[in-house]
């Protein structure tokens, strides 16, 4: 007997799972009757037009007003210096923890990183991270890379901090938070794009999701003056 799509509408919604565990029965579904369809066993697939909503998931960003307290916690310079990194540039894990001493130019406050694809770029950080900057390098012992730290250090590192102040954060969400802020802030999305090194604009917007619509009430400018 074939299915319609109302028979497997009615069969998804008396699932006791979530919508999501429900939109994957129906892909596992839609999968199966594909086959079924290409090798002439039905005359058309019953899930073909069936939807389900999903609720899109949220996304972890760590609150700007959530950085001080971060790095007040943090028990060293080093430390507090990876958070201000993060924080400030929005760097992937991995290009923290690859820069070098020499990457970094202390009087233009930029830092020289590669990402993604072998493509270099130049990322600007602010006075704290500044002063972080230069008490580390004053003191810092003779290691490899600027801080010292692998990925996993820098993770573990960052683990350890929010279990001691509850605050949730890892390397994405600080950079989740800098697209966000950057754009509330009023810089340009294609220079956010650039600071980050994205080649599309799809996962600056993905990051800047949580940007709502009273942000953009307070960057509106009339048109007509």
């Amino acid at each position: 007997m074939d299915l319609s799509k109302d028979d497997i509408a009615q069969s998804l919604a008396a699932l006791s799972c979530n919508p999501g565990g429900k939109h994957a029965y129906l892909r596992t579904l839609r999968a199966f009757y594909s086959w079924t369809e290409e090798s002439a066993l039905v005359g058309s697939n019953p899930c073909s037009k069936v939807r389900i909503k999903v609720p899109k998931p949220l996304r972890l960003a760590v609150r700007a007003i959530d950085i001080p307290s971060l790095l007040s916690a943090c028990d060293a310079v080093r430390d507090k210096l990876a958070v201000a990194i993060l924080a400030d540039t929005g760097l992937r894990l991995s290009e923290v923890a690859s820069i070098e001493l020499g990457d970094v130019e202390l009087e233009g406050g930029t830092i020289t990183v590669w990402g993604k694809g072998a493509k270099q770029r130049v990322v600007r950080y602010g006075p704290l991270t500044g002063e972080l900057m230069l008490g580390w390098i004053h003191t810092r012992p003779n290691t490899d890379g600027l801080l010292g730290l692998t990925p996993r250090g820098i993770a573990e590192m960052l683990k350890r901090l929010e279990v001691r102040t509850g605050i949730r954060c890892n390397a994405h969400a600080f950079r989740r938070t800098f697209a966000c802020e950057s754009v509330r802030n009023g810089l340009n999305v294609f220079y956010v794009q650039s600071l980050l090194g994205h080649s599309s604009l799809t996962m600056i917007r993905i990051y800047a999701e949580q940007v709502s619509s009273e942000d953009a009430i307070k960057a509106y400018k009339p048109i007509v003056t």
